[in-house]
C-alpha cells in the first residue's frame, strides 16, 4: 500500500512539474527537454534505459503477480 502511494506521489509530483514548466511560468525543463539532454550522451542513453527497466520490472511486479 504504502509502495503504491509513494508511485503515486512521484507521478503526481511530474506531472505538476510538467505543467509548471509547460505554462511557462518558470525556467524548469519539460520532460521531454530533459530526456534529450541526458540523452545525448551513450551513459544518458544507457541510464535512460535502465530506469525505465527499472519503473517497469517493479510496477508489472506489484501490479500483476498475485500475492505482492
Amino acid at each position: 500500500m504504502i509502495g503504491t502511494v509513494c508511485w503515486l506521489l512521484l507521478l503526481a509530483g511530474g506531472l505538476g512539474i510538467e505543467l509548471v514548466a509547460r505554462l511557462g511560468r518558470t525556467n524548469a525543463a519539460t520532460l521531454v527537454r530533459t530526456c534529450d539532454l541526458i540523452a545525448v550522451r551513450v551513459f544518458g542513453r544507457l541510464m535512460l534505459l535502465l530506469f525505465w527497466a527499472f519503473v517497469g520490472v517493479h510496477l508489472f511486479t506489484r501490479y500483476t503477480l498475485p500475492g505482492h
